[in-house]
């Protein structure tokens, strides 16, 4: 009978043991996820210095480290459509000191068109915010004195298969969201790639091309006279722009699909992230950054994971929906 007891108390003492370790290592984890950060944070930009992405992220990182209490470097690390850098974060410790820029390239066009893109967004990046929204605005050549999307959309019509419009390449952000623009609108016509935006608004301008969706490089053509500009993508007027309507104003419910995120890899502890969220969000919402970034042309964002998620979801789906269907040829 002795042993018996002998053995329950020694079985007692090896179930208290495990179970104070575990509340050890509970509390040591606690603990550590509480102190930090304790040390600078990286951020890794995936694209050359000097970029629109580059620099929105270098008005950000200051404000972030601060908010943090740490200090937070900016790496560019630039090559195979950024893969480079972010495959430099994904072999990084999941521990919330390197996290990196993404755009809906590396979170969704490339991985659904491009088979050398290794990387999968869905399964290997744990999202903080989007931090900015961009808008694209529709221009069209001057001389077709088109005034508005309704009289665009009517040409558009009456010229099926004879309107050229350019992006900066097959495949790309631009090439889709024209894709969904001409699907929203009921419109059909001809994709020719180029190499930039420069170089689209000059053929518009010179009557090559009929119109284009393009960034805020439109603007000095624009105030030329040399693009008419017809409606934004953005929900809201742009401050930059307040004569040009929305599509929505304009009567299509058309929006584009461009922003500036940033990840860490999928694994870092919650704590960690929500940290890091708190941190861009009150950046976002400081007067002096909101202004900064504003005056670059952007709109500024600064959603949480949930809704970060979700629209790169619905994203992928429509663009899925365009390949499946042929809207969008790769060749």
């Amino acid at each position: 009978m002795s042993f018996c007891f002998s053995r329950v108390r020694a079985s007692i003492a090896r179930s208290s043991a495990r179970l104070l370790l575990v509340l050890a290592t509970g509390l040591c984890v606690s603990a550590a996820h509480a102190q930090w950060p304790d040390k600078p944070i990286k951020l890794i930009v995936p694209y050359p210095a000097g970029g629109l992405t580059d620099i929105v992220t270098r008005v950000l990182a200051d404000e972030v480290g601060r908010n943090l209490g740490t200090t937070m470097v900016v790496e560019n690390k630039a090559g195979a459509g950024g893969q480079i850098g972010l495959d430099m974060m994904l072999r990084s410790p999941k521990d919330g000191y390197t996290i990196a820029l993404v755009v809906p390239a590396t979170m969704i066009t490339l991985p659904l068109t491009n088979p050398n893109f290794k990387i999968k967004p869905s399964e290997q990046f744990a999202p903080i915010t989007i931090a900015v929204d961009t808008f694209l605005t529709l221009v069209v050549d001057s001389k077709l004195g088109i005034q508005t999307l309704p009289e665009f959309i009517a040409y558009a019509r009456k010229n099926p298969g004879k309107i050229n419009y350019g992006t900066p390449g097959v495949g790309t952000s631009y090439h889709f969201n024209n894709a969904l623009m001409a699907r929203k609108l009921g419109i059909d016509t001809v994709h020719v790639p180029y190499q930039g935006e420069v170089k689209i608004l000059t053929d518009i301008a010179g009557g090559q091309l009929q119109y284009a969706l393009v960034t805020n490089t439109a603007k000095s053509f624009i105030d030329g006279g040399h693009v008419k500009a017809l409606a934004v993508t953005s929900e809201k007027r742009v401050v930059s722009m307040p004569n040009t309507p929305t599509f929505k104003e304009a009567g299509s419910d058309f929006t584009s699909d461009g922003w500036v995120g940033y990840v860490a890899a999928a694994g870092t502890p919650k704590p960690i992230m929500d940290k890091l969220g708190a941190a861009f969000v009150r950046a976002l919402k400081a007067p002096a950054i909101r202004q900064k970034l504003t005056d670059m042309g952007y709109v500024v964002s600064g959603n949480g994971p949930e809704e970060f998620d979700r629209i790169v979801r619905d994203s992928t789906r429509q663009y899925s929906e365009l390949l499946q269907s042929g809207a969008i040829k790769l060749d």
